[in-house]
């Protein structure tokens, strides 16, 4: 009888160690089965992000298009390059404190006033050295009329042009001709000896 229950208390014994191997090999088919859920789930997403990548690739020419061409529109809203009979002039732009106080330019297009804002015409300007700013009305007439007054400057008081230096060694030392007859002094001088040459022959003529 002991060893009967003893057999009854192993067998019990014998059964629980099993019954706990039977249920860990059910936790880890559990195990796998949540590990192979979690794959699929981590495919799944993967392939999603990868699609929406894929559309975007696709959409950024587009979109970067439209903010190009919404940009254009928004810098050049309003500027006209005709209707003013400034478009187009010459002007002059004085920096008195700068290292080149005077540069010119020309009026390329302007922008009407803003009647409901209040806001004044303005001026598109380039310089001949590429630089490029927006005038007011007051600014843009001196900037033209500085211009103007450069032009009458120059038409009276003419650039004088240095004479190039110029000997002809080929010729004798006497018959040479020197700088100081060349230009406008070089002319007067022999219109000079011309009137001083010409009375003997006139009178010769008379006889």
């Amino acid at each position: 009888g002991g060893s009967g229950g003893e057999g009854g208390d192993g067998g019990g014994g014998r059964g629980g160690p099993g019954e706990a191997a039977v249920e860990g090999v059910g936790g880890e088919e559990e195990g796998e089965g949540g590990e192979g859920e979690g794959a699929v789930a981590t495919d799944k997403g993967a392939l999603a992000e990868a699609e929406l990548k894929q559309r975007l690739r696709e959409l950024l020419p587009i979109i970067s298009a439209d903010m190009a061409d919404d940009e254009v529109v928004n810098q050049d809203e309003g500027w006209l390059d005709e209707g003013h009979e400034w478009v187009g002039r010459q002007v002059l732009r004085v920096f008195p404190e700068a290292a080149n106080p005077q540069s010119l330019g020309k009026i390329t297009r302007w922008l009407p006033p803003n009647e409901e804002t209040s806001e004044g015409a303005l001026f598109h300007v380039v310089h001949d050295d590429g630089d490029a700013e927006d005038l007011e009305l007051g600014e843009a007439e001196a900037a033209l009329e500085a211009f103007a007054q450069k032009e009458r400057d120059e038409l009276l008081h003419p650039p004088v042009l240095a004479q190039p230096h110029y000997e002809n060694r080929l010729e004798r030392k006497a018959l040479r001709i020197k700088p100081s007859a060349l230009g406008l002094a070089g002319a007067r001088d022999e219109l000079l000896d011309f009137e001083e040459w010409l009375p003997p022959p006139l009178g010769r003529l008379r006889t």
